[in-house]
């Protein structure tokens, strides 16, 4: 009879001073790559984890001393209008209502920052000085090496914005729509309140890189993508209000409550017909409008905001997921 032995492979020697739990390949360069990238997320993070309790805290206290929550700063409710009530809105609006709309606005900016600072030079920059050879030559294939940098940056930005996202509304929410005056459905809360700012993060990469791919020039690429998000952002502010089913009530605008969003308005005829302003009264001039039937405003209710929310938020990421899908196929194909 006779005996097989088999002898195992020896290990690959580990140099001296080099563990072997130390993050090697793809992963690794990946990391190296943009780690800065994870570290100013963290420091945004970090710096709004640290201030917005300090500014909500200073924000609940103003509300609760001067008897304001749920005051608008033009109301009807006697409580309100007690001891200095809108005095104290519009106090409070003209200093923290100010740091809520600044801190929105930043927040609304961070899907172009990130579109054009990082997006757009992710690939752009590999393909214009051709060190994507020798990437390549390290036994990674075109469709891994892109994956990679595509997860990585997006598993990154995608964090960073939930976390910011949270805070802010969680910032948000003593004020809310009448003592700050930044409604529900105002553009600095839709778009940086809700999981609308993830979605619109990720499309903002996804416009990056698929301009960089194809200017394959860095500079042309962050411009291109900057004129390219900035009319996205136009068409979505466009469509939001009829991404889902408005109400239509026989109401003026003027006297719709502050939680209510009024999107259109006109007159509707006893035959059911509906006559916006313009066509009925000629521009802003409503004088005599009455006589053509009673006046109508189509709205959305603080009901509605999740639904708009996760429509427009699919939109965007399914408009992501096919420039992903695209940049891929053409960046290996290009690269062969």
């Amino acid at each position: 009879m006779t005996t097989t032995t088999t002898l195992a492979a020896p290990e690959a020697a580990v140099p001296a001073g080099r563990s072997r739990l130390r993050p090697h390949g793809l992963g690794w360069l990946m990391w190296r790559q943009h780690r800065l990238l994870a570290w100013l997320l963290l420091a945004a993070v970090l710096a709004a984890a640290i201030g917005f309790p300090f500014l909500r805290g200073a924000m609940s206290s103003y509300i609760s001393a001067h008897h304001i929550a749920g005051c608008a700063e033009i109301t009807s409710d006697p409580n309100c209008q007690q001891q200095g009530g809108q005095q104290a809105v519009e106090q409070f609006r003209a200093t923290y209502g100010l740091e809520l709309k600044g801190i929105g606005l930043l927040l609304r900016l961070l899907p172009t920052v990130l579109g054009v600072l990082v997006g757009a030079p992710l690939l752009a920059r590999e393909l214009e000085t051709g060190t994507w050879k020798l990437v390549l030559a390290q036994s990674v294939t075109a469709r891994r090496w892109v994956a990679a940098k595509l997860l990585a940056v997006g598993l990154f930005c995608a964090l960073g914005s939930a976390v910011l996202m949270a805070l802010f509304r969680w910032l948000w929410e003593p004020s809310a729509n009448d003592v700050s005056g930044i409604s529900w459905y105002s553009t600095a809360f839709v778009a940086s309140g809700g999981p609308l700012l993830v979605a619109t993060v990720l499309l903002a990469l996804a416009v990056g890189v698929t301009v960089g791919a194809l200017v394959r020039r860095v500079v042309p690429a962050m411009g291109g993508t900057l004129a390219v998000l900035v009319a996205v952002q136009v068409a979505l502010s466009g469509v939001r209000p009829y991404l889902w089913g408005w109400h239509t009530e026989l109401i003026s605008m003027s006297e719709l409550p502050n939680d209510t969003w009024g999107i259109a308005q006109g007159y509707l005829l006893p035959d059911g017909t509906r006559l916006p302003y313009g066509d009925v009264c000629g521009g802003n001039d409503v004088a005599g409008c009455g006589a053509s039937g009673r006046e109508f405003t189509d709205v959305h209710h603080a009901a509605d905001y999740w639904p708009l929310q996760l429509v427009e938020s699919g939109i965007c990421l399914v408009l992501a997921a096919a420039l992903v899908l695209f940049t891929v196929r053409w960046t290996v194909r290009r690269l062969g």
